[in-house]
């Protein structure tokens, strides 16, 4: 009986123990339950522009207001903000009043998703406010989710599964290989550097160290306990080389250069003391690689340095405030045209849809202000973030890598998983050594941490609280709205399956559409509305680096007799793109239509001698017809 009561007084004692761990950690269990819902919004269904959860993301950020201020009150403390904090507000002013002032593209897509980041990162700064919550959490989570998008891929390839783009076999939530690469890519990096720090922890004695197991675990047989103390010699360490393994044998399928290079750089960094007495044989070989997979898609790799050099010769006209924000792909329209102008070999240009190059799109939209800023933000944030977690700073600086070659930043995942981990790494509070146990050097970095450190009354965050939590209903309620109109729009987009009138009703909520904008002029030529279809195209040309709107705005030139204006215009959009063959035919079909023979034959001279970036049987077709006119 004495032995039951001491049982009975060791377990209530345990279970006060566990309910005070919980009621101190209580707000960090709330903030685990936030990581786990933002990271599903990582895995749903990436789409082309909008996305259902983007919405519900900016509905939900004034909840995450509300409640990191509630915290705050309740522990009786203000709001801790940072240097990276101030970096971030000023970058997002100047990216407002960029747009406001000088507004010379449509841009309401891009607005809105940048107001929707930076809104993000402010609701989970205030959520996760001077939080102790373990790096693990954020670690374990990425892992689990790499595993489940690699289980995608895998079920893709060779399971029930069908692929997202009929070209590629595996594609996970995304539309292509290529940005689902980065998410196996960050999963490989994270795992890699946490296994370099990692202890042999068995996963039995932490599980057990619960109370709550340790009452299911009397309960259980004997057998089940056997199988338990088998399985005592397995540790946290092989649970992570498991998750790295699954990610790691998907990632070569994806055949994405900027992934490779993404881990090759950050394994390079990280493992350098072990491979440095034969440094020189290991950089070579990774040259030589290099330099393989460069020419194993020459074109796509020669084209992404075309849109680069093309957007750099728009930019150096504007190089301190940029060209205005939505204005890249016309940026790279225009410096094509004029590089066509020189000796620049053009023969591997595409039309662009991105950067696939953050800091260059940065720099050309907002220019050197712009760029210098989101330096000095990445600057900060990532060396806050290598005191806080060397995996996610790893896995940060993979992001980045493969950012400067593709378009990652672009998409809701990948600016979800760097404000989660840049909004911790912010918010986090380590506990302090003991000052007498602090280096001369560690105190130093206290002192200075401490001076740019700044905290927010509760009247003051409650007023600008209140004043966000608004605006990001209002940025929710227009996402909604364009989400919704392109919706209905994207569906039926043929030209025989809306109407005008629904055309004019869904424009300004769709302006920078470029799709629908073509389909859209195109109905209006079909009836025999040329200006207006004119109007359409050259708002589309805003937003677009596609050659096919000055076709368009040509063929209705010419259906009105104004041949000079359509010779303008098929000119300009075989400078726009000049290994198309295409804006030449039409200028030879212009001429034969005009009655010019002598220009009609030189034209069709050069449509046969000309050799297009793709033959088809459209461009056989196309010199077919040049023949016969000679």
């Amino acid at each position: 009986m004495l032995r039951d009561v001491r049982m009975t007084f060791r377990i209530n004692k345990n279970e006060k123990l566990m309910l005070e761990i919980i009621r101190k950690s209580k707000y960090d269990i709330i903030r685990v339950g936030i990581v786990l819902i933002m990271m599903l919004t990582t895995v749903t269904n990436i789409e082309l522009r909008w996305m259902k959860c983007e919405v519900w993301i900016l509905y939900g950020i004034p909840a995450l207001l509300l409640m990191g201020f509630a915290i705050s009150v309740l522990r009786k403390q203000r709001f801790r903000l940072t240097l990276a904090d101030a970096i971030a507000a000023t970058w997002f002013v100047y990216f407002v009043g960029r747009t406001w002032i000088g507004n010379e593209w449509p841009c309401r897509m891009e607005f809105l998703k940048t107001v929707e980041t930076f809104l993000l990162y402010v609701g989970l700064r205030c959520a996760f406010d001077r939080t102790r919550m373990s790096a693990w959490v954020l670690i374990g989570v990425i892992l689990t989710f790499g595993c489940y998008e690699a289980y995608l891929g895998f079920s893709q390839m060779y399971g029930d599964d069908v692929s997202r783009h009929g070209l590629f076999a595996l594609t996970g939530n995304f539309l292509n290989p290529g940005p689902y690469s980065a998410y196996l890519m960050i999963g490989v990096v994270i795992g890699l550097s946490a296994l370099k720090n990692m202890q042999n922890q068995p996963i039995v004695n932490d599980i057990q160290n619960i109370l709550f197991v340790k009452k299911i675990l009397r309960r259980i047989p004997e057998r089940i306990k056997g199988v338990v103390r088998n399985v005592k010699s397995i540790t946290w360490r092989h649970i992570v080389t498991i998750a790295v393994i699954i990610m790691a044998i998907m990632l070569p399928a994806t055949m994405s250069r900027a992934a490779f290079l993404g881990v090759a750089v950050v394994v390079l960094l990280i493992y350098r003391g072990r491979y440095w007495k034969y440094r020189y044989i290991v950089w070579g070989t990774i040259a030589f690689v290099g330099v393989a997979f460069y020419f194993f898609k020459q074109g796509s790799a020669d084209g992404r340095m075309i849109i680069w050099k093309a957007t750099l010769t728009t930019w150096v006209d504007v190089p301190w405030f940029g060209i205005g924000i939505g204005g890249f792909l016309h940026a790279v329209a225009e410096g094509i045209a004029r590089l066509s102008t020189t000796n620049t070999d053009l023969s591997s240009a595409g039309v662009a849809d991105y950067a696939y190059n953050i800091l260059l799109k940065i720099v050309v939209e907002q220019g050197v202000v712009g760029g210098a800023l989101a330096v000095a933000f990445v600057l900060v944030t990532l060396t806050k973030l290598s005191r806080n977690s060397s995996a996610l700073f790893w896995g940060i600086v993979s992001l980045l890598v493969f950012g400067m070659f593709s378009y990652p930043f672009d998409m809701l995942s990948y600016k979800v998983v760097a404000v989660l981990i840049v909004a911790w790494s912010e918010s986090t509070i380590k506990r302090q050594k003991d000052e007498r146990q602090m280096t001369n050097c560690e105190r130093r970095m206290a002192k200075n941490e401490s001076q740019l450190v700044l905290e927010l009354g509760w009247i003051k965050a409650s007023l600008l609280s209140c004043f966000l939590g608004f605006a990001s209903w209002h940025a929710g309620k227009l996402s909604g709205v364009c989400f919704q109109t392109e919706w209905d729009s994207y569906m039926p987009l043929s030209v025989n399956s809306f109407s005008i009138e629904d055309g004019y009703k869904w424009q300004p909520s769709v302006s920078d559409y470029s799709h629908f904008l073509y389909v859209f002029g195109k109905k209006l030529r079909e009836e025999g509305q040329y200006n207006a279809s004119n109007a359409i195209a050259y708002q589309a040309t805003k937003c677009s680096a596609d050659p096919a709107f000055y076709i368009l705005i040509g063929n209705n030139y010419k259906d009105m007799k104004h041949y000079d204006f359509a010779e303008q215009a098929y000119y300009k959009a075989f400078a726009v793109m000049p290994n198309r063959l295409y804006p030449l035919y039409q200028l030879m079909l212009l001429y034969q239509e005009s009655g010019e023979i002598q220009k009609r034959k030189l034209m069709a001279k050069r449509v046969i001698g000309m050799k297009p970036k793709i033959e088809s049987p459209a461009t056989r077709d196309m010199k077919k017809k040049a023949m016969v006119f000679l």
